[in-house]
């Protein structure tokens, strides 16, 4: 997973604490970006990090059922909850967020956060999967499984048509944006692979709590 995929609970300046983005502008140039009007969020994952290691702050994910989740020090996650506010960021007066400018087209650059959950394009966009870890077991879930081979493979061509057909990581966003790395001669840049929309997907993640 790129390092970037994250956000963070991190100690205000002002007090108290805030969630805190990685902003990449380049491959040797980033913000540290921060918003403090999410208390809500900060409090939910804080319950479980001082559960598990003691203390508040540090990573977080969110998926694009908009579940929070907190990653265990023995591996895998902990569900936090539900939040479905967007999290938006200013840069320079900019705002910095997941859902994409209205007129941002499938094979633009992204200009978004990196933030986001990661499944793999199978070389030829013939499916995407990812990879289910309970204990020392590690089964390959695809969405051909869920949805039916000419759903999943509709949803993969259109990906590959600007990920490229080897295939590879893509991501997911909270507001059901993907966008994925790719990687030349010159480095790693990020491309807008368009929003879910209509197309069939993962069913949520069986978690207790969820409203």
């Amino acid at each position: 997973m790129n390092k970037d995929a994250k956000y963070s609970i991190v100690h205000s300046p002002k007090g108290g604490m805030e969630v805190r983005l990685v902003y990449r502008i380049s491959a040797r140039e980033k913000e540290l970006l921060t918003n403090d009007r999410h208390e809500r969020l900060v409090a939910m994952v804080n319950a479980v990090k001082e559960k598990i290691n003691g203390v508040p702050g540090g990573a977080f994910y969110i998926n694009e059922f908009h579940d929070v989740l907190v990653p265990h020090p023995d591996g895998g996650s902990v569900y936090a909850g539900t939040y479905g506010d967007i999290l938006e960021f200013d840069y320079d007066g900019q705002i910095v967020g997941p859902v994409p400018p209205s007129d941002l087209e499938a094979g633009a650059a992204w200009p978004g956060p990196h933030a986001g959950i990661p499944y793999v394009l199978r070389a030829g966009g013939t499916d995407i999967k990812y990879d289910h870890v309970s204990g020392r077991r590690v089964r390959e879930v695809r969405l051909s499984d869920e949805v039916g081979t000419q759903p999943a493979r509709l949803l993969a061509r259109r990906l590959a048509a600007f990920k490229g057909d080897a295939g590879g990581r893509v991501y997911i966003n909270e507001a059901s944006h993907f966008f994925a790395p790719i990687t030349t001669t010159t480095g790693t840049s990020y491309v807008y692979l368009g929003g879910i929309d209509d197309d069939a997907w993962f069913a949520a993640p069986d978690v207790p709590g969820r409203e």
